[in-house]
């Protein structure tokens, strides 16, 4: 599956996802707004971010919260990377609130994105205050601070879903 993304104000979206027959999803945050297509064809994205999905479940609902975790990988650590989320995949699938994830791989460029969408913001501080992100994030004593994988710092976004 391929996933694409553009930028834009938030009215331009929406007009954008209004005359699409594309599903597209509008993304709102503090950073801007964001289109989203899983649609194999990047709509009328002029300037369209493109990702292969390297594993996911769930839906994208029609509302609610999005996180995206920004990580930058080595070109070498890429294998590392990928294999250490498809081993998670689906151990976040019974959170409370959790709707779905998207691991996606960067067409150009080094940065990963991971996006998980939830009911609303209080899912996602609930989830990440649990005990299964705390033992899913954790470092072993042993292990160095940067990750093998790691071509930088990460950072996450944060959005809600636009519906109307």
């Amino acid at each position: 599956m391929t996933a694409h993304f553009t930028s834009g104000t938030t009215e331009f979206l929406r007009q954008l996802k209004a005359k699409e027959q594309a599903k597209i999803w509008v993304f709102e945050g503090a950073e801007g707004a964001l289109a989203y297509t899983e649609e194999p064809d990047a709509a009328n994205f002029t300037t369209p971010r493109t990702y292969e999905r390297v594993t996911g479940t769930g839906d994208l609902p029609d509302e609610g919260y999005i996180a995206i975790n920004n990580i930058p990988v080595t070109d070498e650590g890429r294998p590392i990377f990928e294999d250490v989320f498809k081993r998670r995949a689906g151990k976040i699938d019974q959170t409370p609130g959790f709707k779905a994830l998207r691991v996606l791989r960067p067409k150009s460029g080094n940065t990963y994105l991971v996006l998980t969408a939830w009911e609303s913001k209080s899912h996602f501080e609930d989830w990440k205050k649990s005990e299964a992100f705390q033992h899913a994030h954790k470092k072993d004593s042993n292990q160095p601070k940067k990750t093998p994988f790691s071509a930088g710092p990460a950072y996450v976004t944060t959005y809600h879903i636009d519906n109307e």
